[in-house]
């Protein structure tokens, strides 16, 4: 097997892991903006502490410095409305879902090119590496194996791998 072919399988076989973390990436950000959400208020809110002479002597020095400013007004935030966030929200939603389900059908594809390995050993390594994430020292632990007879199991697996056709998956 020669380098270049060696790299594409790699490279094939690690696109599941690089839509695993786009996925991570999307659900972090859709968070992100179901925080601004909620940080948003539709009308204005004024703050005052306190009014009263007497209870104005009871406040801590910060509290009596914010006193004294003038009526605070909080806005949602430069011309973002609630409808801006939840728009964002849903087209997210719209891309997490379909990268989900890119992500799913390349499984599907790296599993099955996986599972046509004779070698129990060689698919286990690949299953590791690729769709678990693992790093070689880690598959070494839970393995039993040193850790050159994994990197030979995992050159053996990646010279016995059959690449599914060009263009069956979508790159994500």
């Amino acid at each position: 097997m020669t380098s270049e072919e060696r790299q594409r399988k790699v490279r094939w076989l690690m696109r599941y892991r690089i839509a695993e973390k786009r996925i991570k990436r999307l659900e972090a950000e859709k968070e992100r903006w179901r925080e601004r959400a909620t940080r948003t208020t539709t009308a204005p809110t004024y703050f005052k502490y306190i009014d009263k002479q007497e209870d104005k002597d009871k406040l801590t020095k910060e509290q009596r410095r914010r006193n004294e400013m003038p009526p605070v007004i909080v806005r949602g935030g430069k011309h973002l409305t609630l409808e801006d966030i939840v728009a964002e929200m849903d087209a997210l939603d719209r891309e997490l879902q379909e990268t989900i389900y890119r992500a799913t059908a390349l499984r599907r594809d790296i599993g099955q090119a996986i599972d046509a390995l004779s070698d129990d050993r060689e698919r286990l390594v690949l299953y590791y590496k690729y769709v678990d994430g693992l790093y070689l020292e880690e598959i070494c632990v839970r393995m039993g194996y040193s850790y050159k007879h994994i990197k030979y199991l995992h050159t053996k697996a990646l010279e016995n791998l059959k690449l599914v056709p060009q263009g069956a998956t979508e790159m994500c």
